[in-house]
């Protein structure tokens, strides 16, 4: 089977699109009913995406010095490995093709489906939800500049369309959710933690542009930009879409909503302007969506290059597109979004995704004193200190996590278990020069 080379197409604004695309869906549409139940404060639920924003922000300082670095395809995958061997890469990268990357997607198209339901009055989340991800599949068979031209337009639209919700939201609400000062009189350990595993979920994906770095012209200065500036637009987002729900709902009111911005506009403007909100929703969800076909079958293709994976994987299509990489992920988020159960799948994705992140943003410390000698186009400002200050918060909120969810860890600590034994039994077949990746 010939092995195809992936191109280097992409901008800066591509690569801006595809962050923004991917992190801007489920996260900040479907869990803020979920923590408004938890918190029941509203200043408690704007600290909390503060946090969850700060955490991001961190992270991705850390990530870009080595991602602008090493930019190969597969993203967190190079990095762990590089710094730690081929068994960590292979956890990192089978955890994110199995685990947070497919479950993200299975999220997204539980949450499609929901959305579908609300405007058609009836329906199975199972059977849609399936049918979104089979059209996925069959998109991102059309190849990269597909996919990437239908992102950009969707992002743009997505920004939009909730600058739209958050300036209706506070131009017409009273303020009335954040009417009761900060108090954690109804929030409890167990509330916080799963409030920051929402959040942290709405963030995720600050980081999947990297993924693509063999496709973005001139890396070492774009990826960057592209890692930094999306994050930092999808904070100021998140921030103002959450002040706009809070002025016009208060916390009990979001509490379990499916959909508070419907709610938020339809208290305001009538039910023909929440209509147009669960459209527009159901857009953002498909751009979301949308980049998880995008990047997974990329990582996929590194992990067979390194030979962690089957050689399958290493085929690409005359159009750019990794096809097995493809039809794995497709049919991995098809099992899981057939289980619509939207709000275990999100805690047990960021249970699985921070414990990897620890170890992958760990690997700055490795890389630098392993490898000073390795070029790197932009540096942590900081350096040491922020990196620590990185890893402190991610053990802290793993603990916290931990202690609250026994039962979710020791689920969690199957998976990460399972694939580090797997991923030793392949490491060990692997010949001494082999298995470093470099296209």
């Amino acid at each position: 089977m010939p092995v195809g080379e992936l191109k280097r197409v992409m901008r800066i604004r591509d690569g801006l699109a595809i962050t923004v695309g991917i992190v801007i869906g489920a996260g900040i549409l479907r869990t803020p009913g979920l923590i408004a139940g938890y918190l029941g404060n509203g200043w408690m639920i704007l600290a909390v995406w503060t946090v969850g924003g700060i955490v991001a922000a961190l992270s991705t300082l850390v990530l870009a010095e080595m991602a602008a670095a090493m930019p190969q395809a597969g993203g967190k995958f190079v990095y762990a490995r590089e710094a730690y061997g081929p068994t960590a890469g292979f956890v990192a990268g089978w955890s994110e093709l199995l685990v947070t990357r497919a479950f993200s997607g299975a999220i997204k198209a539980v949450a499609i489906a929901e959305y579908i339901i609300i405007l058609a009055g009836g329906g199975s989340v199972r059977i849609l939800a399936a049918g979104v991800v089979v059209g996925f599949v069959f998109l991102h068979l059309g190849g990269l500049k597909v996919g990437t031209t239908f992102q950009n337009i969707t992002t743009a639209i997505k920004v939009v369309v909730l600058l739209a919700i958050a300036g209706a939201g506070l131009a017409a609400g009273d303020g009335g959710g954040l009417a009761q000062g900060p108090s954690l009189e109804s929030a409890t350990l167990l509330g916080l933690a799963l409030a920051y595993q929402s959040v942290a979920f709405a963030y995720y994906g600050w980081e999947d542009a990297a993924k693509m770095s063999e496709e973005i012209a001139d890396p070492g200065r774009a990826l960057p930009r592209i890692l930094i500036g999306g994050s930092l637009i999808v904070a100021v987002l998140y921030l103002l879409m959450n002040s706009a729900y809070l002025a016009a709902l208060t916390p009990a009111e979001m509490a379990g909503s499916e959909l508070v911005a419907q709610d938020a506009v339809s208290g305001v403007f009538g039910e023909a302007a929440a209509t147009m909100v669960v459209l527009a929703s159901l857009l953002i969800l498909v751009s979301s969506g949308n980049v998880n076909f995008l990047g997974m079958p990329r990582v996929a293709f590194a992990l067979s290059r390194a030979g962690l994976a089957p050689k399958i994987f290493r085929y690409v299509s005359p159009k750019g597109t990794p096809v097995a990489g493809l039809f794995l992920i497709g049919v991995v988020i098809l099992g899981l979004a057939s289980t619509a159960a939207l709000e275990f799948l999100i805690q047990f994705m960021m249970l699985v995704a921070i414990s990897v992140d620890l170890m992958v943003l760990s690997a700055f410390f490795k890389l630098r004193r392993d490898r000073p000698d390795l070029h790197r186009p932009m540096k942590v400002p900081g350096g040491g200190f922020t990196a620590g200050l990185t890893l402190a918060l991610y053990v802290l909120i793993l603990a916290i996590i931990v202690g609250t969810q026994p039962r979710l860890a020791i689920g969690g600590l199957v998976i990460i278990g399972s694939l580090t034994v797997v991923g030793m039994l392949a490491s060990s077949r692997l010949p001494e020069e082999a298995g470093d990746g470099k296209p």
